[in-house]
């Protein structure tokens, strides 16, 4: 009997436009709610889509469809992954900080004019 691990884990699916950590869960789920709770200690910016919504249905089916089993799944600039694991969502956090943190090049600078 093989057991599969209860964390999925992929890369994110597109490159993030904005610094952003999405978590994908429901109200009634614990796991979500510690998530969310570890977020506001971080300070960090986030966006909480409440998968059980109607009109959340087909971001549900999309996860499912791509291999995420367990509440909540995390989106990060840098990964998806799913169920409460404090040492990446802080990791995720730092990262955010870090995109918000670092100043965004200038692109009528001089120095970045085309040759």
């Amino acid at each position: 009997m093989t057991l599969q691990p209860s964390t999925t884990i992929q890369p994110a699916l597109f490159p993030a436009e904005d610094p952003m950590i999405t978590v994908n869960g429901t109200r009634d789920c614990v796991q979500c709610t510690r998530a969310t709770v570890l977020l506001d200690r971080e300070h960090v910016p986030y966006e909480y889509i409440d998968l059980a919504r109607e009109e959340n249905q087909p971001k549900l089916a999309a996860l499912r469809a791509a291999g995420f089993q367990q509440m909540p799944v995390i989106e990060t600039p840098t990964e998806r992954f799913s169920g409460f694991d404090p040492d990446r969502i802080k990791k995720a956090a730092v990262e955010v900080r870090q995109s918000l943190a670092s100043p965004t090049p200038d692109l009528d600078s001089p120095s970045l004019a085309a040759r």
